[in-house]
């Protein structure tokens, strides 16, 4: 398509987006053996990843694990002119 032919392009500008913690998600914990690679169910108890990885080297002599923490988030556009909420 040359730049002649009548058609038009589109046209694209920045929108502004921030992230919000989901408020009825906790932070959620999990365990994961670094040797086979298989993990805890995530937990809202930290002990709880914990505790699943003591038992999973007792169960295989792995000694090398990962302790992760997570959140979930939403996104959303706060870009008055794109519709969204006025920025904060």
């Amino acid at each position: 398509m040359s730049a002649d032919d009548g058609q038009n392009r589109g046209q694209y500008r920045h929108i502004e987006w921030t992230l919000s913690a989901v408020p009825t998600m906790d932070l959620r914990h999990l365990g994961k053996c670094l040797t086979c690679g298989e993990r805890s169910t995530d937990s809202a108890v930290a002990d709880d990843a914990q505790l699943w990885c003591l038992k999973h080297a007792g169960r295989t002599q792995h000694r090398s694990y990962e302790l992760s923490a997570f959140q979930y988030f939403n996104a959303m556009i706060t870009d008055p002119a794109a519709g969204g909420t006025a920025s904060k």
